[in-house]
């Protein structure tokens, strides 16, 4: 954003009992501070500063994010961040119009004042001085990676569909975030805890399916029935229960019910908190008995994940922050974390906890790389060597080596990780991206299909799939994955950019230009409209949207251009601006933004017409180095 024009004034913004200062970049709330993410602070910021106006999205995120490639999930957690801290879970304050975008729509009273300390600057750069590399929610490869990030938005705001499949496995269970009936109420972040540790040790039962968290944890605080719940994600058993907890006791009461409502099990549990596992794994013991499995992982014979259980409660604390992702929660986390490892240096878990902060932190930007990726290997190396069994320090290691190019390290730990947890949402969508990368479609959407019945409520895993299904040709499939998208999640405008595209590659332009012609002003309107006007002889209009798609820069606006000229038959062009696109993947330092290129490149059914030309052998190649 751009700085006062005016060095000594700080402009100032105030609504409601809310006052925001541009250059200080703060947001207070009756003179106390509120804090935002830089970019999520930005986002607030222009929305206010054309208030009662809209804004489309396309506008908005020129403006925050420049020339950086960043998708809708970029803009949607910002605005998350900014509707929590504002307490606009309505929507009144800051209004979706509907496939066009946003307005401010709360009265607003500007002024400038003197800055209380003079030469303060303010803690947010502006977009186009952004590293060109960022990679907040990049839509193919590494979204798989960045899956537990994503999840944080539909924590937030859920809309339950009708059913999301319709197979049930009859061995299948969901386990809801335990409820915390403490006196205080002040022990969620211990309870949400409790229950996360059953879901990961039930998890590691042969033949039994267990849903993620990030879609079972969607229940916390919401009323449906365990029949609805049971419908919606698809299990045939819920696992709902209670935590009290008073000084070193705990009483944890568990019931597990059928998908009719019929109680199957239940049993409250009194202990000391120091026994916290011996609980745990006898629920988990208790459940599969429940559901007559034989447990082959012993959970009763495992040994203690920790030392110290003050270092255990640490890490809960930690988690908690880091799962619930609100302003600052990063931070407290590793704080947390940290503060476990003081306790107990040798504690694994806190460990990777530690190298997830930095993932975050890095691909916010919110940390400079060097500094953020030294933590980073330093929480990696640390977690494998205390618990080199760990499938999460895999994975963290994954996100490691992910970040800095070394491809085969990366290939490595997620097998690592996939041996020895071969039912984790995250693990199964990495090796699907793996699979559809190398064009073995059928084997990425077996894979990709399987999470998404692991986590039917996790947008990030069934955006893939339904690239994935684009990318094999099987473009119904692909708009039905769509379709529930927008279901889960009636904002996520990029399904609806996905439907028109799919329309055309159906040939059904009538439809497809009716859909565009919706879309705000962007350069998504412009590459449909130069798609679908060429398809239907409006040769003007197409020639139009080229025009202003051509004074777009960058490799994502040359692929768009390769895609039209591809589309339009006109092959030479077509490979002129895709060699430009290499030339952008040869020369860029940020491999996984690299991989990200290659992979729209590979999927992309508006290049078909390429795909018997024996120049697409050389971009193959290309996108293989």
């Amino acid at each position: 954003m751009a700085s006062s024009p005016t060095g000594d004034l700080s402009r100032r913004y105030s609504f409601g009992n809310f006052t925001l200062d541009a250059d200080r970049s703060e947001l207070l709330k009756d003179g106390v501070e509120i804090r935002l993410r830089r970019q999520s602070f930005d986002v607030l910021l222009y929305l206010v500063e054309r208030h009662g106006r809209l804004v489309t999205k396309d506008a908005l995120m020129a403006a925050i994010w420049g020339d950086t490639i960043v998708t809708d999930d970029s803009l949607t957690q910002c605005l998350i961040d900014i509707r929590k801290a504002l307490g606009d879970g309505s929507r009144k304050v800051i209004r979706t119009v509907p496939r066009r975008g946003f307005t401010f729509d709360c009265p607003v009273e500007e002024a400038g004042t003197p800055h209380a300390t003079a030469g303060t600057t303010s803690r947010h750069a502006g977009g186009a001085r952004r590293q060109r590399w960022t990679t907040a929610a990049l839509p193919l490869a590494l979204v798989a990676i960045l899956a537990w990030w994503a999840s944080t938005y539909y924590a937030t705001r859920l809309e339950i569909p009708e059913t999301t499949s319709t197979a049930v496995y009859p061995a299948s269970v969901a386990v809801l975030p335990f409820v915390d009936v403490s006196e205080q109420g002040d022990q969620e972040y211990f309870s949400l805890g409790i229950s996360e540790g059953i879901l990961n040790r039930l998890r590691r039962i042969p033949d039994l399916t267990v849903i993620a968290r990030t879609s079972s944890f969607l229940f916390k605080g919401a009323n449906p029935d365990i029949a609805t719940i049971a419908a919606t994600l698809n299990v045939a058993h819920v696992l709902a229960g209670s935590v009290n907890r008073s000084g070193k006791r705990i009483r944890i009461s568990a019931r597990l019910v059928d998908a009719n409502g019929r109680q199957v099990w239940s049993q409250t549990y009194d202990s000391e908190f120091q026994n916290i596992l011996v609980v745990q794994n006898e629920i988990v013991t208790a459940v599969a008995k429940a559901l007559t499995l034989t447990q082959t992982a012993a959970p009763l014979t495992q040994a203690p994940s920790f030392r110290d259980v003050r270092a255990y409660e640490r890490f809960l604390q930690g988690r908690f922050f880091y799962n619930r992702r609100e302003p600052a929660d990063l931070e407290r986390a590793e704080r947390y974390y940290r503060e476990a490892l003081e306790i107990d240096s040798g504690y694994a878990r806190a460990w990777s906890g530690v190298a997830a902060v930095y993932f975050i932190r890095i691909v916010e930007e919110d940390v400079a790389l060097e500094a953020g990726l030294a933590a980073m290997q330093e929480a990696v190396e640390q977690a494998l060597l205390h618990d080199p069994g760990s499938a999460e320090a895999h994975m963290r290691a994954a996100q490691l080596h992910f970040l800095t190019g070394d491809t085969e390290a990366t290939a490595s730990h997620r097998r690592s990780a996939a041996a020895l947890d071969p039912n984790d949402p995250m693990v199964l969508s990495a090796e699907a991206s793996d699979d559809a990368f190398e064009g073995r479609f059928d084997e990425a959407i077996e894979q990709q299909r399987r999470a998404v019945e692991l986590d039917p409520l996790g947008i990030t895993g069934r955006n893939n799939l339904a690239y994935f299904l684009l990318g094999g040709g099987r473009f119904a499939d692909a708009q039905a994955q769509f379709q529930k998208v927008l279901e889960i999640n009636p904002d996520a405008s990029q399904a609806v950019t996905e439907i028109g595209f799919i329309l055309i590659l159906q040939r059904r332009f009538e439809e497809a230009f009716a859909a565009i012609e919706k879309w705000p002003d962007g350069h998504f309107r412009d590459k449909g409209l130069a798609l679908v006007c060429h398809s239907l002889g409006r040769r003007a209009e197409a020639d139009e949207a080229i025009g202003r798609l051509l004074s777009r820069k960058g490799a994502d606006a040359a692929l768009e251009l390769a895609e039209v000229y591809a589309w339009r038959g006109e092959l030479d062009e077509a490979f002129r601006w895709l060699t430009l696109v290499l030339d952008e993947i040869r020369s860029d330092s940020a491999r996984f933004k690299d991989r990200n290129l290659a992979f729209d490149i590979r999927l992309s059914g508006f290049l078909e017409p390429l795909r018997d030309d024996p120049r697409w052998d050389e971009v193959l190649a290309a996108t293989n180095d």
